[in-house]
């Protein structure tokens, strides 16, 4: 639409008052046209109708008087160096004869005429009616206009003046900063170059500060680029504490304030990690600072705003404290595991010492490894040096897994009772279950008792006790047992044995009292004395 609305504007300023009844033309004696781009000739053309209504008209455009044939209706009638090169822009029955040339080269500077052919009329060249092209081999550097100063984060629009000779054609124009574009073709003056302005709606930054805003324009034959300086104000960014890289615990720093702003940041303010405000000048200083020293920031502001750092804590040296032996939490016997000698400590530790716990070096590295560890591996410690110290961590016992173990010391013991103990080393702590010699009554324990890796397991009985018993103990790594021979206990023999008799003789006593009494009855009976 704005193509079409150029060309408007284009005819508005070339024509003149058209006669019905007279063959007439009219198109600029002279166009300019960019070397392999194309170029429009604008061309009106009237003839005598007399009333009447012409449907079929055949267009023909000649270079110089008739030598060339540019344009022809039947494409076939075209010269060989216009061939597929040339077309109308408009339609002879609205009496528009624009003739656009494709692939301009500095041949192509004409003069060119125009003839039409109108069926059931005649047909009429308007020889005195020629244009000429000048074809530029460079095009024009576009202008850029944009204010000369901006401020961050508030939009501005830049304009692109780019000059091209074909609207079908344009060039391919890009701008090297982000944002909304727009263009806009302005009306052509006779003799010149089409003009088009491309807008660029973007948000300037404090990157963008004395960076040229670039607009370029591809032609077939050539890039041209033009360029401004971006001037931007923007208010502090990038505030930081600057200090030394690092300091020992107890001495004193100063700390300055830096920031990136335009113009420059004329007032500052330094605040602790919880908001109280510590100072205002530009640089700030710290007296014995430790480890334990808060973060600070500090607040830097010009005319445009205000902008703070983040919380920066003081690179503070100081040696390893808080060091552990790392490890796995456990690991089986006979397998191998890995130390790790871990510490805070700044710089971090570089070197560190091994040691076992009666005091002698094993290693000089940072972890250590230890083969085929057992129950009786003794407790390691490390010590973790920086340059500014050394320090060192408590006795690590390992935590070493292994099945159950009974000891030798296991065994049954008969006293008024008989009291059955099973021992049991492992880790972890060994369940315990109590089996009579053929293994089909099961006993519970009456009590266990742990200390570190040894559980005892106690089974108490009376009479019926059997004469073995055996213990089965087992955790997740295995299992173990043995059979304990349970001694019978001879008081509780004699004491069943003595029971038995007298049960025997109340037995025997109550039988023959019990004849005694029946015998007396009998007799008193008989004698007539009943028996009281």
């Amino acid at each position: 639409m704005a193509f079409w609305s150029c060309l408007l504007s284009l005819f508005l300023w070339l024509r003149v008052s058209l006669t019905a009844g007279e063959w007439s033309a009219e198109m600029p004696k002279s166009v300019v046209g960019l070397s392999g781009s194309c170029v429009v000739i604008p061309c009106t053309f009237s003839y005598p109708a007399n009333g009447k209504t012409y449907t079929e008209f055949t267009g023909v455009w000649y270079k110089g008087y008739y030598e060339l044939t540019v344009y022809h209706t039947d494409t076939s009638k075209i010269s060989d160096a216009f061939q597929g090169r040339t077309s109308l822009t408009g339609d002879l029955r609205q009496n528009d004869c624009s003739l656009k040339i494709s692939s301009l080269s500095s041949s192509d500077t004409g003069p060119f005429m125009f003839r039409i052919e109108i069926k059931d009329l005649d047909k009429f060249t308007y020889d005195q009616n020629k244009t000429s092209v000048t074809v530029n081999e460079t095009p024009e550097i576009p202008v850029v206009s944009v204010e000369e100063e901006v401020t961050s984060v508030k939009p501005v629009t830049a304009t692109c003046a780019v000059f091209h000779s074909c609207p079908s054609d344009l060039p391919r124009v890009s701008w090297n900063h982000n944002g909304t574009h727009s263009s806009l073709s302005q009306p052509q003056n006779p003799g010149h170059l089409r003009l088009t302005l491309y807008t660029l709606t973007f948000t300037p930054s404090r990157e963008d500060h004395n960076k040229h805003l670039s607009c370029s324009a591809e032609y077939k034959v050539k890039t041209v680029t033009n360029y401004k300086t971006l001037k931007v104000k923007y208010p502090p960014y990038d505030v930081k504490v600057v200090s030394k890289p690092s300091v020992k615990e107890n001495d004193s720093v100063e700390l300055t304030c830096s920031s990136d702003s335009n113009p420059p940041a004329n007032s500052y303010q330094w605040f602790s990690s919880n908001g109280i405000l510590l100072g205002n000048k530009h640089t700030h200083r710290l007296e014995r600072v430790s480890r334990h020293t808060e973060a600070m920031s500090c607040t830097a502001i010009n005319t445009e705003g205000k902008n703070s750092s983040g919380p920066r804590k003081i690179n503070v040296l100081y040696p390893p404290y808080n060091v552990n032996v790392v490890t796995n939490h456990s690991v089986k016997e006979n397998d191998s595991v890995e130390l790790t000698c871990s510490s805070n400590s700044n710089p971090p530790a570089n070197s560190y010492q091994w040691f076992s716990s009666n005091g002698i070096l094993l290693g000089n590295k940072h972890t250590h490894r230890l083969e085929r560890v057992s129950r009786h591996t003794e407790a390691i410690s490390c010590t973790a040096i920086n340059t500014e110290g050394k320090n060192s961590s408590g006795l690590q016992k390992l935590n070493i897994l292994y099945p159950p173990e009974i000891k030798s010391e296991s065994s049954c013991q008969t006293k008024i009772l008989t009291v059955c103990v099973c021992n049991v080393d492992s880790n972890p702590p060994s369940e315990v279950k109590w089996f009579d010699p053929d293994s089909s009554e099961t006993f519970s324990s009456t009590s266990i008792k742990q200390t570190e890796s040894l559980t005892i397991f106690t089974l108490q009985g009376w009479l019926g006790f059997p004469e073995t018993v055996q213990c089965f103990a087992n955790n997740i790594l295995g299992n173990s047992s043995i059979t304990l021979e349970a001694p019978q206990n001879g008081i509780i023999k004699h004491i069943a044995v003595a029971s038995a008799a007298v049960v025997l003789v109340c037995i025997v006593v109550y039988v023959v009292r019990k004849r005694w009494t029946t015998s007396l009855q009998i007799d008193g009976a008989r004698f007539g004395h009943p028996l009281l």
